[in-house]
């Protein structure tokens, strides 16, 4: 079991109501994550999951530890324990 640290920005705080939550893990991948963010706040899916490609929308910037990930398959990403995780939407103008 491992722990990581979700920050939720935009509309991932008016959904689950936090700006943060620590989250414990039983599998330290990217898919265990979103799919306990999934299970816990179903709207979070319709952010950032695109079905057809099980994965992550193309327009979705992943940030672990202040980093942008930039691999092409970050559904197989393996986190570590204390990683602090952000999901963050596209920037539109205006």
């Amino acid at each position: 079991m491992m722990k990581v640290e979700v920050l939720y920005f935009a509309n991932f705080k008016d959904i689950t109501g936090k700006d943060r939550e620590v989250l414990e893990l039983n599998e330290n991948t990217l898919i265990g994550l979103t799919s306990k963010l999934f299970r816990k706040y179903e709207p979070i899916k319709n952010l950032i999951w695109d079905d057809r490609i099980k994965g992550l929308k193309k327009n979705i910037s992943l940030v672990i530890n202040d980093q942008i990930v930039q691999d092409k398959e970050k559904e197989q990403l393996v986190l570590a324990d204390g990683d602090k995780i952000s999901f963050l939407l596209p920037f539109s103008g205006g």
